[in-house]
């Protein structure tokens, strides 16, 4: 009897055309990620998600037949994994598959804070050529603080190595081996905030990371620092992120996650020069894209034929069960 494969959001059509091609599949996409076709669902085999789709107990008691979910994303606080356990349901995602293309946009939002380049766009477009009114600062020598050694913080301290950067990070549950390897210095996570020029945070949502960076934080943080965050919103309290600029604290801010998404349009955040925002395009490129479709496809396949499994939720690491992991 055919598996029936429920793909709920964007998927690449090579992958999709690999999966419909094979004789033990049934592959049905749905246009709708946040409201998943009944009649498809009570029937699914397997889903494939993104976060828009998110898993929850309502949705799992619909779900009777389902035994795996993949999600394209390397982030999983859209998951509810406590009800996947409790109704034996596999849930694997897709770790490496936008490595490249988070540490390129947080190398992307570096370089834009540090050469002013939006508040030089907006300039040249109203027809002014005030050069002397944009001056950035040399990363050469400057200290690049990373608060998260995983994959992706790893990446963005070879990028920041590659630029002559001195670099330091704070990450209690990356082995000694990791900061070896980079040549990076462990230091605590209030050492890396008083003594970085550029620092950027890599960390999953969990109990311990929400609010992570506060208005306590923002006391001793090194002044004229440049601060990016690609990893998860509830990281960085906004408000005190408000207060911090008002106070000239902070040289420029890169943001591609908030607090809450999307972004509201009366956000304060809105109205500084000094911060670029995006939203949330950490593995919104082609190649993070076809990869991450072609590692869910290979994944789901090789579960059904011979039952393996491989990057399965909850994660098998320290910080998971040390602090609690927190899901939508």
């Amino acid at each position: 009897m055919k598996k029936k494969i429920l793909i709920t959001d964007r998927f690449a059509q090579d992958s999709f055309l690999y999966l419909q091609q094979q004789s033990h599949f049934e592959v049905v996409r749905s246009d709708h990620p946040q409201h998943l076709p009944l009649e498809h669902l009570v029937t699914a085999n397997c889903l494939v998600i993104r976060s828009r789709t998110k898993i929850n107990e309502e949705l799992l008691q619909k779900a009777r037949q389902l035994q795996l979910i993949i999600t394209c994303t390397s982030g999983f606080d859209h998951i509810d994994l406590d009800a996947t356990e409790k109704w034996g349901v596999t849930v694997m995602h897709t770790p490496t598959a936008n490595i490249e293309s988070a540490a390129q946009l947080t190398w992307g939002l570096v370089l834009n804070c540090v050469n002013n380049i939006p508040q030089a766009f907006k300039m040249v477009k109203a027809g002014d050529w005030k050069r002397d009114l944009i001056t950035g600062i040399e990363l050469c020598g400057r200290t690049y603080g990373i608060v998260g050694l995983g994959r992706i913080g790893s990446r963005v301290a070879e990028i920041a190595q590659a630029f002559g950067m001195n670099v330091v990070a704070y990450d209690p549950y990356v082995d000694d081996d990791v900061f070896e390897r980079l040549k990076i210095p462990r230091l605590s996570y209030e050492e890396v905030l008083k003594t970085a020029d550029v620092l950027s945070f890599h960390v999953p949502r969990t109990l311990e990371t929400d609010n992570m960076l506060n208005r306590s934080h923002f006391e001793y943080i090194h002044r004229g620092i440049v601060l990016i965050n690609t990893s998860r919103g509830s990281v960085i309290n906004e408000n005190d992120l408000c207060e911090a600029l008002e106070k000239g604290w902070l040289r420029s801010v890169g943001l591609d996650v908030f607090e809450k998404e999307p972004l509201n349009r009366n956000s304060n955040l809105l109205t500084y020069p000094n911060v670029i925002l995006t939203p949330h395009i950490g593995a919104n490129t082609e190649d993070a894209f076809f990869k991450a479709s072609q590692v869910a496809a290979n994944k789901l396949s090789a579960f059904f034929i011979d039952g393996s499994t491989s990057d399965t939720l909850p994660p098998r690491t320290p910080w998971y069960g040390a602090t609690g992991f927190k899901g939508e």
